[in-house]
């Protein structure tokens, strides 16, 4: 019950009422039901009877008495007709803008998640729920629900009509009724937690096909496409099974259903024929029994499909509940602070942990607004890490994180983000225009201002020269262009929002010497002091910094100019030395040994 007034809670406003009278209209659509075969239950007792029996009746006396009730019969089934049409419509139209809600804020929540969440929900199964999930859920709403509700009402409209009637009539028949619902209980706890499986296996599945198209490059570069194939091989064989060990369970329970549903048929007309006999019924309400037989017995032989159903929507329901009722860790407070941002920065003892592993440990440090700090250090060493917690893409375990004196945990957290410009050490571009990634930070920014923006990051070049120039797809994940073109595509899109405070994470690693050198001379020539947080491998990106952090084990081991780390003879002179081709052989290889590359 929990899952199912959870669903009905996003059907809204008008939405409620029209829902009301779809299935209002069930009661009167099962009142015109019951009403054809009492008229033809009146035509055979008090009209065709007397004929048969009374000579002197005249033929077309019979003929003008019977022809309007016929008529009032076929002019109720066109009624029902149409009473079911427009409520299916209705009811379909109800479904979809429900689902509308729903979809829109299964989305934002999934939208507003921190990265421990992806880290710990596949790509695959987040899809599966906002898609096969979702689309479970409408089904209930829309015929589910409603022919659930349209069985039980058929059954108790005609229990009242047969009880009317003759009780023998109708507890002989309700005698067998109690095997169908035993029977149909048993099924749903079988099939429950086989498509709690099926789902979670298909999930899998998604997950698997969504590495393979992402990652097809990489498949065929090292010529992996047949062990991929297999691994899709025998997960889809996974799924294959599940799938199959609950249709053998429909198929062994609902022959039975039926049968029970057919012996209820039969049994009608015996036992009817029998009362006749004796008298205890007439002719007419055989007619009567015998025409709405059906309505016992449909709803048993639905109760398989019914059952099936509604397994696979409470399965559904629960994994995409589970998804909606997740909170994220980070988030606005309740009353967010939204000054404007000047870009100083300072961090004060803080440390931060991931599932228990101190991955940045009692950091200090003091950046006034407008300078340019570079940040280096081993592979696994928390620069990228420093950087996510300054952005508050992560929060820290201890200590405090500030931008302009305020606890970023106390800004609006839309606020905080629109004034940092971030070019991910991951670039990831969308399938759209190249002048559409490059604003997407900023859509109502001027033409000129973005084509400003790829200038300074050395992308107008490239773009320019593209079929179509800004105007040109770049492709999922900018597919059909090099390293280096995405990356200053993505350096361009930081730039274009022309932020207080600008992240750069290694963002010119594939781009050559001389690139690099053009793009630092543009950023620093920018109107706007900004504050500029470089993380890099390469010396030539952070050496004309104000400050310049080596970050080893999550601590800061030095500190300085250029120069003064120079001078030191540490872990930057080391690498200063190696990229400069000082090194000797034994410099080179005490410094991979220590962990420096």
């Amino acid at each position: 019950m929990r899952e199912i007034k959870w669903t009905f809670s996003f059907i809204r406003g008008k939405n409620v009422v029209l829902l009301l009278f779809t299935w209002l209209s069930g009661l009167v659509f099962t009142g015109l039901l019951t009403a054809e075969p009492m008229i033809i239950s009146h035509i055979v007792n008090d009209i065709l009877k007397p004929m048969f029996e009374d000579s002197s009746v005249k033929t077309e006396d019979v003929i003008d008495q019977v022809v309007p009730l016929l008529l009032l019969a076929f002019g109720i089934i066109l009624c029902r007709a149409l009473l079911k049409f427009w409520a299916n419509v209705q009811r379909d139209e109800v479904a979809y803008r429900a689902l509308l809600i729903l979809r829109k804020d299964i989305y934002e929540k999934v939208g507003m998640q921190s990265r421990r969440f992806f880290m710990r929900n596949r790509s695959g199964d987040l899809i599966n729920k906002c898609t096969g999930d979702l689309d479970a859920i409408r089904h209930f709403i829309s015929w589910t629900s409603y022919n659930i509700f349209e069985s039980v009402t058929m059954m108790v409209g005609v229990l009242i009509v047969f009880f009317g009637i003759s009780w023998e009539f109708t507890l002989c028949l309700l005698a067998i009724s109690p095997v169908a619902f035993v029977m149909a209980i048993r099924m749903g706890k079988i099939v429950r937690p086989i498509f709690g499986n099926a789902r979670a296996q298909l999930s899998r599945l998604n997950t698997l096909v969504q590495e393979n198209i992402s990652g097809n490059r990489v498949v065929r570069a090292f010529c992996r496409e047949e062990y991929e194939v297999e691994k899709f091989d025998k997960e889809n064989e996974k799924y294959y099974e599940l799938q199959l060990e609950g249709n053998k369970v429909w198929v062994k329970y609902a022959p039975l259903l039926e049968t029970v549903a057919n012996v209820m048929n039969t049994c009608a007309v015996i036992i009817g024929s029998l009362l006749v006999v004796f008298e205890r019924i007439t002719l007419g309400d055989l007619v009567i029994f015998t025409s709405l037989s059906w309505m016992l017995n449909q709803p048993m032989q639905q109760l398989g499909f019914m059952i099936n159903d509604l397994q696979r929507f409470l399965t559904s329901c629960e994994r995409v509940h589970e998804l909606y009722d997740m909170d994220t860790d980070i988030k606005s407070p309740e009353h967010p602070v939204t000054k404007e941002i000047q870009g100083e920065i300072t961090l004060k003892n803080v440390t931060l942990s991931y599932d228990g592993d101190e991955v940045l440990s009692n950091i200090n440090l003091q950046i006034p607004a407008g300078a340019t700090v570079g940040i280096m250090g081993a592979t696994g060493s928390g620069k990228t890490t420093l950087l996510n917690a300054i952005t508050r893409f992560v929060d820290v375990t201890k200590g405090s994180v500030l931008i302009d004196g305020v606890d970023v945990r106390k800004y609006d957290l839309q606020h905080l983000r629109r004034n940092i410009g971030i070019a991910l050490q991951d670039v990831f571009l969308f399938s759209d225009t190249a002048e559409s990634n490059i604003a997407y930070g900023v859509p109502d920014a001027k033409t000129e201002e973005i084509y400003r923006a790829a200038k300074d990051a050395d992308a107008d070049g490239f773009v320019s020269k593209l079929p179509e120039g800004y105007d040109t797809i770049v492709g999922e994940r900018g597919m059909g262009l090099s390293g280096g073109q995405k990356q200053r595509l993505a350096l361009a899109r930081a730039l274009a929002m022309n932020a207080p405070i600008l992240v750069l994470d290694d963002t010119t690693s594939a781009v050559d010497l001389e690139t690099e050198k053009y793009i630092q001379e543009h950023i620093a020539a920018r109107q706007k002091r900004t504050t500029k947080l470089i993380v890099a491998q390469r010396i030539t990106a952070v050496k004309n910094a104000d400050v310049i952090l080596v970050l080893e084990g999550g601590r800061i081991t030095e500190m300085g100019t250029h120069k003064e780390l120079l001078e030191k003879h540490g872990y930057y002179y080391k690498i200063y030395r190696i990229q400069q081709g000082l090194a000797g052989e034994e410099e080179i290889a005490a410094a991979l040994e220590g962990g420096a590359f």
